[in-house]
């Protein structure tokens, strides 16, 4: 009988962590539009895209920082872009990237685990 009990209440226990454990960020998803389309951003898995427009490129991600920076960095460096400029902060990396005089200015914080905006400077 011990043992019943037991084996239950350790399967509600980790049935109950499972579930509370899920990602759930605090936005609501847009659909990705030009021209972050032709980009190849990394946010086909645990990601949300929550602005899109013309200038400016709005996600938050479930992985660290340090991990979603890279793999935007090696996104945009991919279809030409070229890092020009590398600020690290506390809670707040920023990059800019530049191909033919447009740049693009991304940022990655804290946010429901990282959060980030890139925005067009012409």
């Amino acid at each position: 009988m011990k043992k019943t009990i037991y084996l239950i209440a350790t399967l509600f226990l980790v049935t109950f962590c499972l579930t509370a454990c899920k990602w759930k960020p605090s936005v609501t998803a847009v659909t990705i539009t030009k021209p972050w389309t032709e980009l190849k951003l990394p946010i086909e898995q645990d990601a949300v895209v929550w602005g899109s427009t013309e200038t400016q490129f709005k996600a938050v991600h479930k992985d660290d920082r340090k991990k979603v920076a890279d793999a935007y960095k090696k996104a945009l460096e991919a279809v030409g872009l070229k890092m020009i400029k590398f600020e690290p902060a506390k809670d707040m990396e920023y990059y800019t990237f530049e191909i033919n005089g447009i740049k693009l200015e991304a940022q990655f914080y804290d946010f429901d685990n990282t959060g980030v905006i890139i925005d067009v400077k012409k």
